[in-house]
């Protein structure tokens, strides 16, 4: 009886094992796999073109074809702020607390989304001096499919 069991079992780890390696898939959980494609886009939004969400929220609708279903799935899509002391790119999202001329303290949030074909660009600036826009923000869009 102890020998039957004893190779039940042994069959069944075999079982198991074998499952667990035939079910792998290295090619689609690869860290190596190569980008099959990218696209960089570079926008300047100027204050005139963000559309009104409600105090202090804005935000610009950009229509970017390369981001396609496939992707959505299997891409990504990173979306970076030309800093203007610096010049340097930083990635989205984007928060910063400031100061006004009142000494106040306030908030710039900037945050991206996308969706087929359409990324959308969120402002939010909290000075309560004046809540509108930068005169100009350069925005810089990398779509990856992998």
């Amino acid at each position: 009886m102890r020998t039957i069991t004893t190779k039940i079992s042994i069959a069944l780890v075999a079982i198991f094992a074998l499952l667990t390696i035939t079910s792998c898939d290295s090619d689609n959980n690869s860290v190596n796999n190569p980008v099959q494609y990218s696209n960089t886009y570079f926008y300047t939004i100027y204050k005139n073109e963000w559309s009104f969400v409600e105090n202090g929220h804005w935000y610009r609708r950009l229509n970017i074809p390369a981001i396609t279903r496939n992707v959505i799935d299997y891409g990504v899509v990173l979306v970076y702020l030309k800093d203007e002391a610096t010049n340097n790119w930083v990635l989205l999202p984007y928060s910063t607390t400031l100061y006004n001329a009142m000494n106040q303290i306030f908030t710039e949030e900037i945050w991206a989304g996308y969706a087929l074909g359409t990324l959308d660009i969120d402002y939010v600036y909290t000075n309560s001096l004046d809540m509108t826009p930068r005169n100009f923000m350069e925005i810089k869009v990398v779509v990856m499919r992998l």
